[in-house]
Order: structure tokens, then sequence, then C-alpha cells
């Protein structure tokens, strides 16, 4: 048995790659952070204020999916890169004008309405129905920080520069303003946030554990349809894996017996 466990350890760390071998050892958690719970709720009663400075009520905006993109809009550096990557992402997603609505959050409460403003006249252009279905939201610390919490998102402010540091990533919410899903990074899949909106959009549990794993370990390619080849290995080893325990569950039962 410890030959058979031997050889499903030796399939699976090469699947993987490195990166598998390197999860091991993982370093202490950054100061700043995103790491959004599916199914947390964000507070919907909260007020904020949106782009036009009018005093706005959260739970207005949930008619639909939320597709929320949290930043700051006098930013210098990561956030107008995160917001035009989910413009491109919901452009090439084949999602429809009304299916959705996208929100940014300003979480610092230094930002008002005139920097909402010019942040939204800059992305208009980017936008294929313009903004109708765009509100970019701005409000006071104790209410940010509600949110933020919420979200699983953590800045932290360099007193050198005035900046905040964050990380980088967005979220789908259902109507109930559940995350659905959380995307890290820069550049997103299409064809994954199309799936989140929609299931966003008929209120759908969180995906299964063997789910979940195709997500982060399949790399599913959305140009061929296919899941790549490490994602196949994977699947492979645990069709292994599981005969290989039963076998063992009933030889240890037989007492060793063969």
């Amino acid at each position: 048995m410890k030959a058979a466990a031997a050889l499903v350890l030796a399939l699976l760390l090469p699947a993987c790659g490195p990166a598998a071998a390197q999860a091991l050892q993982l370093p202490p958690p950054p100061a700043a952070r995103f790491a959004p719970v599916t199914g947390a709720r964000v507070p919907l009663d909260a007020v904020l204020r949106d782009d036009g400075g009018r005093t706005v009520r959260l739970a207005t905006l949930f008619d639909r999916p939320v597709v929320l993109v949290p930043g700051y809009y006098t930013c210098p550096n990561l956030c107008s890169t995160v917001f035009e990557g989910v413009l491109q992402a919901l452009a090439l997603s084949g999602l429809k004008a009304g299916d959705y609505r996208l929100v940014g959050l300003s979480v610092d409460p230094r930002d008002g309405a005139r920097e909402a403003a010019a942040r939204k006249r800059a992305y208009a252009a980017l936008l294929p129905g313009g903004t109708a279905d765009l509100t970019l939201l701005t409000g006071d610390a104790p209410t940010l920080a509600r949110l933020q919490t919420a979200l699983g998102y953590r800045t932290v402010p360099d007193a050198a520069s005035g900046q905040l540091a964050h990380a980088a990533g967005f979220v789908v919410l259902d109507a109930d303003g559940r995350i659905a899903r959380g995307f890290s990074g820069v550049r997103y899949d299409p064809a994954g946030l199309r799936a989140a909106v929609q299931a966003a959009a008929r209120d759908e549990a969180a995906p299964s554990l063997g789910q979940q794993v195709l997500l982060l370990c399949a790399h599913y390619a959305p140009t061929s349809g296919r899941f790549s080849a490490t994602s196949m290995a994977l699947v492979r080893v645990g069709a292994l894996l599981l005969p290989l325990l039963f076998l063992g569950w009933l030889w240890r039962r037989r007492g060793g017996r063969p």
C-alpha cells in the first residue's frame, strides 16, 4: 500500500508542475490582500454616493448580478489596469447589456464624486453600450471598511506616497448581494466571467470540490474548448487513486491476508 501511495504521489506532483511542490511552504499572507469568500454577503444597507454625487443605498443596484470592482479612482498604477481588464473580459464574454450591472467601488474615502465622474468618462469609450449600466461609488471610511471586510479586501496606506497598496481583482455577486465568484489578477477569462454572471443570475450554489479543482488546476482553454494536459493528468491520477484506496481498505478489513 505504501508503494501504491508513493506511485500516486509521483504521478501527481509533476502534473501540477513546480508550483504544486512549492505550495507545501506557503509564505505569510501579505498585509494587502484580496480573499473573497464564496457565499459571503455584502452589506446592502450601506449608503454611498454615486459618480453624480447622489446618495445611493447599495441594495438599489442589485436588481441583477453585479460585477463589483474595488480599487480607487486616483490610483496611478494598478486600478485602471484592473478595470480595463474587466471591461475587456466583459466585451468578449458574449453577455448582453442588462445581463449584469458593472459597479466600481473606491476604497479610498478621499475619493469623491468628481474623481468618480472623471474615471467614468475615461471608461465610457471602452463600454459598447455606454455608461448606462456603470456606476462608480464612493463612501466614508466606516462604510468602506464594512464593505472591504465583506469582500475580503484589505488595503495598506503608504505614508510616504499617500497611495494605497492593494491587490488586484473583482467579484461577481448575485441579486441578494452574495459573492458568486472572485477573480484575481489583471486579465480575466471571458468564458469564466460569463459563467459566473449566469450562475449568479440563476442563484446557483458554489462549485463542487471537483469543479473547484478543475477551475484551479485545469487551465481550461476557452479558445479550444478543451482542458489542458495538466488537468487530464490530474483526472487520470484521481481515477487511479480511488481503486487503490478501495483495495487498501479491503486489505485492512481482511487483516492483511491475501
